[in-house]
């Protein structure tokens, strides 16, 4: 049972595209969410579309478009046959440099908060994985060798921006989690009762206690002090959570007509800032997150949104990609109809990486999408 239900474990955060008292603020005492949103400043002259410029590369080439480097930068994956290489590509001039390079396969680039250090992933082998940490030009910095490992899951710390969690599976689903300093180039192992654990502040982690021996759909959200060993509970019905530098997003208290709860904490208080309802999809033995994402500097989040819940095997009625703004609590509708796909933001926000491969472009502030990707 345990088995099954980390390899469900798996595929819900696969799907889902980061100081905590003992009795936090109820959901219910944050501001309700209003539908009149404030227009957001943007400089329409840089981001018309025929400034970008299209990345051009074969089809068998690309891996995948993989992360934001700056503002007018992206990164991406190729792989000629001899390795893989991370490369750069500027929207508005179409220049492109090498980042890195391995002779392994890189899988996937995710930055930090700050955008300064970009950790790299690859597989050596099947068994083994690799973490190499970057700096903003491409300097290798630290780098990291998982034996026995066949998948990783990482988060990096949103406090200082030097730290990751991760935690190494290997072939039988049991796992091992670490705690990585790139500073001082340390791995230090981790006893967690959850292999998805992410950063409630510099010193406490946070893990959804889900009982093993008889899976729910919600479960109580709990701390883990690293200075005192102390688990304790914050939250009492969670289906998935991520925290950020300064906000605490959880989803939970699920009604019979599925419909659930967002709502935002302000970190490292838990004081409730903002909730509202959606429809939740459900799966065979856990709830449907679609993708979502927060702009630290704008403080706004972007989530699909069902029109309407039920099971997600049955469901056609398409998602809306919807626009909250945290501190105003103001709601948005971007684009009507649209797929639920993976989302990236750079770091000002103005722009966003959409897809399975993030192949394309969403401009919230114009309300349009444009392909980033041209195969030849």
């Amino acid at each position: 049972m345990k088995k099954i239900f980390i390899i469900g474990t798996i595929v819900l955060c696969l799907l889902s595209g980061c100081q905590s008292p003992p009795t936090p603020k109820e959901v219910s005492n944050a501001p309700l969410l209003s539908n009149h949103a404030k227009p957001k400043p943007f400089n329409p002259i840089i981001f018309q579309n025929e400034s970008f410029e299209k990345l051009s590369i074969p089809a068998e080439q690309l891996t995948t478009v993989a992360e934001w480097l700056n503002n007018e930068t992206i990164l991406y994956i190729a792989n000629d046959g001899t390795g893989s290489k991370v490369l750069t590509f500027h929207l508005l001039t179409g220049e492109s440099e090498l980042f890195f390079e391995s002779a392994d396969s890189i899988i996937s680039v995710t930055a930090n908060k700050d955008f300064d250090l970009f950790l790299v992933r690859s597989a050596p082998s099947y068994t083994e994985g690799k973490l190499s940490v970057l700096s903003d030009n491409g300097e290798l910095i630290a780098e990291f060798v998982f034996d026995e490992s066949i998948d990783l899951v990482t988060s990096w710390d949103p406090f200082t921006g030097e730290k990751l969690l991760v935690s190494s599976f290997k072939e039988d689903w049991s796992y091992d989690s670490f705690i990585l300093d790139v500073q001082t180039k340390t791995m230090v192992k981790q006893d967690m009762d959850d292999p998805f654990v992410q950063w409630m502040s510099e010193d406490k982690l946070g893990f959804i206690n889900w009982n093993q021996e008889m899976p729910l759909l919600e479960a109580p959200l709990y701390t883990y002090n690293l200075t005192t060993n102390e688990a304790s509970e914050i939250l009492e019905k969670v289906v998935t959570f991520q925290s950020y530098h300064n906000l605490l997003l959880t989803v939970g208290d699920v009604k019979d007509e599925h419909m659930g709860v967002y709502a935002f904490y302000r970190l490292p208080n838990l004081e409730s800032i903002l909730s509202y309802e959606a429809p939740l999809l459900t799966m065979y033995s856990n709830y449907f997150i679609p993708y979502f994402a927060y702009v630290d500097d704008t403080e706004t989040f972007y989530t699909f949104e069902p029109l309407a819940g039920g099971s997600v095997d049955a469901y056609t009625g398409g998602f809306q990609f919807v626009q909250i703004d945290v501190t105003e609590g103001t709601k948005k509708i971007i684009e009507e109809n649209v797929e639920n796909k993976p989302i990236k933001f750079s770091p000002d926000g103005q722009l966003c990486l959409y897809g399975y491969h993030l192949e394309q472009i969403i401009i919230p502030s114009m309300e349009e999408t444009i392909d980033l990707v041209e195969f030849f």
